[in-house]
């Protein structure tokens, strides 16, 4: 794990580039290129395709990182607080300005792709666009994008996984060691973490099999829309999955179910709650809606279309 890639030294200041943060970067570049490449494929106007992407972009990252902000709303007060120490003005600017600090890590998706989604509708209303055609434009690349950020969690140490024999151990500048230590869960001066399920490894993965999917699928859609419902499908049963083994400290859950015998199955400690959390309970829902979605669109006339 790497949170800090390499330091740019530009004249006596040094410039850190965060692992997370270029990763993220790299994510909506590729995404931006192969929305570009559909967008003309299906006869879109490229500098069209290219505002929408801008802008789609602009509101995932922001809805992205508000939903973040809000879930751990205690830990960034508690740090504009401060612990009681006088602290010099510009130190505690600073500590209230942590939730700007985009480049250390810290987006929940859901917020982003509700975001994302609300700018993608009012857009495709003002050009008068079909909708289901834009969402399967911006559903095809979404997933490789979802894939290298995850990768920039890993490097971060973010979205972590439980304490798991076949997991991996992040240093003391990650995101994970700071907050297993912040709750006692690493003791002071330990060299690394416990071993932590790689829970964005295993999305990342997921990740490149959906992407993988919707390159076949694109070949023949059923109807407009049926690539982003695959999509929606397919990243809810992801997420859902995933989320059984994550344990940042701030997931929240509905309510605590433990099934010791499949958390022993997975190598996790017996007593450790797998569902409910909130990220499975949207993840379900959302699942469902699109699934049943796709049943009625499906039954409709056929209208098979190639992109």
């Amino acid at each position: 794990m790497k949170p800090n890639l390499f330091t740019l030294h530009l004249g006596v200041h040094g410039l850190d580039v965060h692992a997370y943060g270029l990763l993220v970067a790299m994510g909506a570049i590729v995404g931006v290129l192969l929305a570009l490449r559909q967008g003309r494929r299906m006869g879109f106007d490229t500098a069209a395709v290219l505002d929408l992407t801008f802008w789609a972009l602009v509101a995932g990252i922001v809805g992205a990182r508000i939903l973040y902000v809000l879930v751990h709303g205690g830990d960034y007060a508690r740090l504009c607080a401060g612990s009681g120490a006088t602290r010099p003005a510009l130190r505690a600017l600073a500590d209230c300005a942590a939730p700007l600090y985009l480049w250390k890590g810290g987006l929940v998706f859901y917020g982003g792709a509700l975001a994302a989604g609300g700018v993608v509708l009012l857009f495709a209303r003002r050009r008068a666009w079909p909708l289901g055609d834009v969402a399967d434009l911006l559903a095809f690349p979404l997933p490789l994008s979802h894939a290298l950020g995850r990768v920039g969690c890993f490097l971060a140490g973010c979205c972590y996984g439980k304490v798991s024999t076949l997991g991996v151990r992040f240093p003391p500048a990650s995101v994970a060691y700071h907050e297993l230590a912040t709750s006692g869960l690493v003791a002071p001066g330990a060299p690394t973490t416990p071993a932590l399920a790689p829970t964005q490894l295993y999305e990342a993965a997921g990740e490149g099999l959906l992407f993988t999917l919707l390159l076949v699928l694109r070949r023949r859609r059923r109807f407009p829309g049926s690539l982003a419902l695959v999509y929606v499908m397919g990243y809810a049963i992801l997420r859902a999955s995933v989320e059984v083994l994550r344990g940042d400290t701030g997931r929240g859950f509905l309510f605590e179910i433990s099934l010791p015998r499949v958390a022993v199955w997975l190598d996790l400690p017996a007593n450790q709650p797998l569902v409910l959390s909130t990220a499975q309970a949207l993840s379900l829902g959302l699942g469902t809606a699109a699934a049943v979605a796709y049943w009625i669109l499906r039954r409709r006339p056929a209208e098979s279309t190639e992109i």
